[in-house]
């Protein structure tokens, strides 16, 4: 009778979520999700609370990690033209207008595709490619890939058997803080969606304060600044404020709404009553609700082999794989 035997594709599973342990900081979790449904791991992000980095502390913050491993990945460079918003319409490209990106392919099946489509966009998935023979550790958020690449670029994607993604190879995972840029931000994205969804229904509140809304409920000032100042510590409570200085919208409401507190302990005079409303309305509620605007047309579409991603995700880089060339 043979032993036990084990093939080589196990072995370079075995390469792969060590190689993905290893490149991800000491402190983050890597939780393995048991049979192979698409979803290889979720990866639970951690930060140490004393100096000595002795005690790491849960941020409440996960993605879901799809992982793939190859010893023959292609490399080649991918074409993206400037194009217009495809959140907005069909894909519109200017072919004079083009950045070149280095990017390693993958074959993926569109059964897995469609599973992470359906999943929709508030946990990320990212697709981790491990190169068996270099160990170097490339990713691209699948749901965004999906929407910003995939879509635009093939309509009918969904009856081919699969597709090719092409993960920039910007996109490697290591143990450094600029690295890690793009994971921290997929960790927190559930707290981002969950954010949108409280400050537009304070605004649309807000609005019925000041007969705006098709229910108004029009209340004395005391009550409407009694509201206002639920509706700031609600909005300061949300664990997203944290994390983000390399966005700088999330800093700018943040610190809008620490001046607002001010301004309401300070009291709000009667004859200010409705300036101050529009102030709330128009001003500071106006910007935090537009902050999940610029996260769909602009977030969403950082680390993909995309022209607008080439020239907002990154820091610059004298190595850089990015050629930027235009006739």
């Amino acid at each position: 009778m043979p032993k036990k035997q084990r093939s080589l594709n196990q072995v370079k599973e075995d390469i792969s979520v060590r190689v993905l342990r290893e490149k991800l900081p000491q402190e983050w979790v890597v939780h393995s999700y048991g049979a192979d449904y698409g979803i290889d791991c979720v990866i639970e992000l951690f930060d140490f609370i004393d100096e000595e980095k002795k005690i790491a502390e849960t941020l409440g913050e996960n993605f879901f990690v799809q992982l793939k491993s190859s010893d023959c990945i292609e490399y080649s460079y991918r074409k993206a033209y400037s194009r217009g918003n495809v959140a907005k319409g069909s894909l519109s490209e200017d072919k004079d207008d083009y950045v070149e990106i280095e990017v390693a392919k993958f074959q993926l099946d569109m059964s897995d595709i469609l599973t992470i489509q359906s999943m929709g966009i508030a946990i990320p998935v990212l697709l981790v490619l491990v190169d068996t023979n270099t160990e170097r550790a490339f990713f691209i958020c699948l749901n965004d890939y999906i929407d910003k690449v995939l879509i635009p670029e093939d309509p009918t994607y969904a009856s081919k058997g699969s597709k090719t993604i092409y993960i920039p190879t910007v996109n490697e995972i290591l143990d450094e803080e600029d690295a890690l840029v793009a994971l921290r931000a997929y960790g927190k994205r559930s707290k981002m969606y969950g954010a949108f969804s409280l400050f537009n229904y304070q605004l649309k509140e807000i609005w019925r304060m000041q007969g705006k809304a098709a229910a108004p409920h029009i209340i004395p000032l005391e009550q409407a600044v009694d509201m206002i100042k639920a509706f700031v510590d609600i909005a300061l409570r949300q664990d997203i404020w944290s994390g983000h200085e390399f966005w700088e919208p999330m800093e700018w409401s943040h610190g809008e709404l620490h001046h607002l507190r001010e301004k309401l302990d300070r009291g709000v005079k009667p004859e200010d009553h409705q300036p101050f409303l529009t102030y709330c309305s128009d001003y500071i509620w106006h910007r935090l609700t537009n902050l999940s605007n610029m996260y769909e047309e602009l977030v969403r579409e950082w680390f993909m082999p995309t022209y607008l991603a080439m020239l907002t995700s990154y820091p610059p880089r004298e190595d850089s794989d990015i050629a930027v060339q235009k006739t």
